[in-house]
């Protein structure tokens, strides 16, 4: 059994690899997952290789989506935030198309795909080839929100809901206009705003969120903030 790194009430935050961790937790038990994977472009973490062959990062990410299948409810929603497109001219990747077609393989389904603007991308003036189809950069200064499900949409029960009428609209439009992490100590936040709209717009008060990306514990705060349950995993 692994001993939690941080406890209170509603909160429980392991310090482990999320793999391992997940397994020890039972089947059937999430209500909604929100998380930011590493991204494999090169980030700079303290214990964790931010930039290894593609197949390898894949391979990776179908183990642990496999466990959050497992430890999910039928009516469990599943909240992925990935870059839309990255890498250099001669070599882009797709990384949420790809995540996308693991997780079907492994049997979640696809609800809908919201878009984050993340305007702290640096690289907004490389054009490629200036003025000319010999080899245009075609940039993307966006981050996707991949939303899954497991087995029903439909929630099997009601529950309390928190979201006002305009950010529920907003939300539903998939062009979610959210400033980004102003705090720069982890090297790779996301706003709390950003966990806390998946939130209210797809869990009850009382639900149970994992992250098993927690990061510096952004999900864990909206949570606690929102009367929702959490588990976090951070290696």
């Amino acid at each position: 059994m692994i001993k939690p790194y941080y406890q209170e009430k509603n909160i429980t935050i392991y310090n482990g690899d999320c793999i391992e961790v997940m397994k020890t937790l039972p089947n059937d038990v999430i209500d909604l997952v929100v998380t930011s994977p590493p991204y494999n472009c090169g980030i700079k973490y303290d214990v964790y290789n931010d930039e290894i062959e593609w197949k390898k990062y894949h391979n990776w990410c179908k183990e642990w989506l496999k466990e959050i299948y497992r430890i999910m409810k039928d009516d469990a929603r599943f909240c992925l935030i990935h870059y839309l497109s990255l890498g250099k001219s001669n070599k882009r990747h797709a990384p949420l198309m790809r995540l996308n077609t693991i997780a079907e393989d492994i049997g979640f389904k696809h609800h809908g795909l919201a878009v984050w603007w993340d305007i702290t991308l640096s690289k907004f003036t490389a054009w490629g080839s200036w003025l000319s189809a010999s080899a245009p950069y075609i940039n993307s200064p966006f981050e996707g929100i991949l939303i899954l499900y497991k087995e029903k949409w439909k929630k099997n029960k009601e529950g309390k809901t928190q979201i006002e009428k305009e950010e529920f609209i907003e939300s539903c439009s998939g062009i979610w206009k959210i400033s980004p992490e102003k705090n720069r100590e982890h090297p790779a936040p996301f706003p709390k705003k950003l966990a806390s709209r998946c939130i209210k717009l797809l869990s009850y008060e009382e639900d149970l969120i994992l992250d098993p990306f927690i990061g510096s514990g952004t999900t864990a705060v909206a949570c606690k903030e929102l009367n929702r349950k959490c588990i976090g995993i951070e290696i």
